[in-house]
């Protein structure tokens, strides 16, 4: 039988969901991230909301917790709590876990900010209370992306046993992220380093970082063309190098690509200059004319016409993956091609990768300097390859930050150059 608690007048009601109605199936320990719409529609329909001090130790009643994982270019938000923190039960322990209770003032305001609850996904509603419950509980400068990873439990302790946690990873564009609370500290951790505090972490962060450790592990041994988590997760870690990458750099990522923008300096062919040019002897230096642009400005490719040039951003590839650029679908339903034929980025790349301009369509086309111009597909390989690109005998490319044009004639030739001449008699 449960000790009835008594009320305090005015006391802080939380929001609960009944044991019996969450596991209504089995009870499971730890992360659960299978069937989860399921779990949230029983949170937003049979929730209630109970004197905290009633339920804080009746395990008949779920307290529903946000629970919080910051994240900023592979790093993770470890915070302790001091020995004088409210719950002692949690005092000095790590937390990776920014936490708190969901009272009615939560469901109001989150109910105005979205307008009306009816008809809306669960997982909308527990973003929602994760942003306020985030803000909050911390001081932070910059941009998030929230990505719902699970729910909770664990009934190892007492202070498990009464809660249900809702992991949110926030994925942030800015480090600059300190604690509210007086009895909390924080900072900015490698996932290895946090790993060294592993013993003195509540449960609820031991199981969330053996969670992302795995997770992590998964990532390292995949192959194939990367998701658009792999190719965010590959960028915050270093693994693919973009620059200049903006601070909603996440907003130029979809399914299974990034987009990349039309750069400044752009090379056309000299009209009438050359009637023919020499595969073996190359193009000569005045062969093409360049055009320096800022972002916004126009440039004019005519029917026919081919130029080329460089995306806004750098690339640098390690040495078991590869870079696919591929050309946007609503230009090429224009006419308008962004490569030729030289699609591939080599493991090893470095530089700014080179666009190929081409216009098939009848009319003039006006491209603007910074505009979305082609979208890179990313691809890892199954082991790292011997020969990176930069330094390669295939290297011509490498390092260039402006459109360079072709170097044919560095090419090996065909019987040294013989072909197609006939043998004095």
């Amino acid at each position: 039988m449960v000790k009835k608690t008594k009320i305090l007048k005015g006391e802080e009601k939380v929001m609960v969901v009944k044991r019996s109605d969450l596991f209504f199936e089995n009870v499971w320990h730890g992360l659960e991230t299978q069937n989860l719409q399921k779990y949230l529609t029983i949170i937003v329909k049979k929730h209630r909301f109970l004197p905290r001090s009633e339920v804080e130790s009746d395990p008949n009643w779920q307290q529903i917790i946000p629970y919080l994982i910051f994240e900023n270019q592979g790093k993770i938000f470890l915070m302790r709590r001091k020995s004088s923190h409210t719950d002692r039960r949690l005092s000095n322990l790590y937390s990776i876990g920014i936490g708190g209770h969901i009272d009615k003032e939560d469901i109001i305001k989150s109910t105005k900010s979205m307008k009306s609850t009816r008809g809306t996904k669960g997982n909308e509603l527990i973003f929602n209370w994760a942003k306020r419950e985030f803000e909050e509980e911390i001081k932070y400068d910059g941009q998030y992306i929230a990505n719902f990873l699970g729910l909770l439990n664990d009934d190892s302790n007492d202070v498990g046993r009464v809660h249900i946690g809702l992991v949110v990873k926030l994925t942030g564009d800015s480090p600059k992220i300190t604690v509210r609370d007086e009895h909390k500290s924080g900072k900015l951790v490698g996932l290895e380093e946090a790993g060294k505090n592993y013993k003195k972490m509540e449960t609820w962060s031991q199981i969330v970082y053996d969670f992302l450790v795995a997770k992590m592990k998964k990532a390292g041994d995949f192959s194939g063309i990367l998701p658009d988590w792999l190719i965010g997760e590959c960028i915050e870690k270093g693994i693919i190098k973009i620059s200049p990458l903006p601070k909603s750099w996440r907003k130029n990522i979809d399914q299974v690509s990034m987009d990349f923008h039309l750069g400044g300096n752009i090379k056309l062919f000299r009209a009438g200059t050359y009637r023919f040019i020499d595969t073996n002897r190359g193009l000569p230096d005045d062969a093409m004319e360049e055009i320096n642009l800022k972002v916004g400005d126009p440039f004019i490719l005519e029917p026919g016409a081919f130029a080329i040039a460089t995306t806004q951003e750098d690339l640098k590839l390690p040495n078991d993956i590869i870079g696919r650029l591929e050309g946007k679908s609503s230009l090429a339903r224009l006419g308008i091609l962004v490569h030729s034929t030289a699609a591939r980025f080599d493991p090893g790349w470095n530089g700014a990768p080179v666009l190929e301009l081409g216009n098939l369509g009848p009319k003039p086309a006006i491209l603007y300097c910074g505009m979305p111009i082609c979208a890179f597909t990313f691809e890892k390989l199954s082991a790292p390859v011997k020969m990176p690109y930069a330094g390669s005998r295939s290297d011509r490319y490498s390092g260039s930050k402006k459109p360079v044009p072709s170097k044919i004639e560095k090419h090996p030739s065909t019987s040294s150059g013989q072909v197609g001449r006939r043998k004095k008699k």
